[in-house]
C-alpha cells in the first residue's frame, strides 16, 4: 500500500488551525518559534501505515522547508519524499536523477522563470500583496490579504501564462506560477513508474492537492479544505482539522485491514 499525502493542513497545522479537543505536539520550529504541530494519534496512525506500507510526503514545501519538519523525534522516517510540488523527488535525501531530468526538460520547455519574474515586477507591490516569494529557483508565489487584493488585477498577466507554457494555483491566501508539468501528480506518476506501483492512494485538502487526489485509486480529502469535490467520488472526512485527518489515517488503516484479513 502506497499513500501521498500533502503535508500543511493535511498532516501537520499551524498555531491558526489547532484543534483544542486534540492531542498534539510541536513537530516545527523556524526562527525560534514553534510554527507547526501533530496530533499524537497522527503519529501513531503513520507509524502503522509505515509498518503496513510506505507512506510518501508531497508537499508544496521546497526540499530545505520540508527538512525543518522533524519526524525524526518521533521515530518517523520516510524513504521517499516529494517536494517542491513535484519539482524534486528525494530516496533517503538524494535527489531522484531521473525526474531531475524530467523536469529540467519541462523548465526548457517553458519560458524561462527570469522573464516570468521580470514581467510580475510591476504586480509585487500591488495592494494586499502581503509577500513575494521564490521556491527552489522553480517556481514563484504570493500570499494576499483578499479583503484588499483584487485577483481581477492580474488578469493579463494570467492570460500570458498560457502561451508562456506556465499554470496558476490559488490556495489559501497564496497564488503560485509554476512552469506547466511541475505538479504533484506528474511526479507521483514518474515514481509510481520507477517502483511498478499499481496502485495507490492520495490525501489532500487544497486545490493544490486535486489532480494527484482525482487521479489516485482512492483519494481522500480534507473536510475543511478548498478542493473543489463535486462529482467527484473522492472520500471526504467527517470533521475537520486535526480530527479529519486522524478520521482519514484510521479509515486507511481499517479498510486495508480489513482487504487483507
Amino acid at each position: 500500500m502506497y499513500i501521498f499525502s500533502d503535508l500543511d493542513r493535511t498532516i501537520i497545522y499551524s498555531n491558526k488551525f489547532l484543534d483544542t479537543d486534540v492531542k498534539y505536539q510541536n513537530i516545527e520550529k523556524h526562527e525560534g518559534r514553534d510554527i507547526s504541530y501533530i496530533s499524537l494519534k497522527t503519529i501513531k496512525y503513520i507509524k502503522k501505515l509505515q509498518d503496513i506500507g510506505m507512506f510518501i510526503p508531497t508537499t508544496t514545501r521546497t526540499t530545505e522547508q520540508f527538512n525543518r519538519i522533524n519526524f525524526n523525534q518521533y521515530g518517523i522516517n520516510f524513504s521517499w519524499v516529494i517536494t517542491t510540488n513535484g519539482g524534486c523527488i528525494l530516496n533517503n535525501n538524494q535527489v531522484l536523477e531521473s525526474w531531475n531530468e524530467e523536469v529540467e526538460k519541462i523548465k526548457k520547455n517553458s519560458c524561462d522563470l527570469e522573464i516570468m519574474l521580470k514581467d510580475f515586477e510591476k504586480y509585487v507591490d500591488l495592494p494586499g500583496v502581503l509577500k513575494f516569494g521564490i521556491a527552489s529557483e522553480l517556481f514563484f508565489y504570493i500570499v494576499v490579504d483578499y479583503s484588499i487584493f483584487d485577483i481581477q488585477c492580474l488578469n493579463a498577466y494570467i492570460k500570458q501564462l498560457k502561451e508562456q507554457k506556465w499554470d496558476m494555483y490559488t490556495s489559501g491566501r497564496k497564488i503560485y506560477f509554476l512552469p506547466k508539468g511541475i505538479s504533484k501528480e506528474n511526479a507521483i506518476k514518474h515514481l509510481c513508474e520507477k517502483l511498478n506501483i499499481n496502485e495507490h492512494i492520495a490525501i489532500g485538502d487544497s486545490t493544490m492537492d486535486y489532480n494527484m487526489v482525482k487521479n489516485a485509486d482512492y483519494g481522500y480529502v480534507l473536510k475543511h479544505g478548498d478542493m473543489l469535490t463535486e462529482n467527484d467520488d473522492l472520500f471526504v472526512s467527517k470533521s475537520e482539522g486535526m480530527n479529519g485527518t486522524e478520521f482519514i489515517l484510521k479509515s486507511i488503516i481499517e479498510n486495508y485491514q480489513a482487504v487483507n484479513i
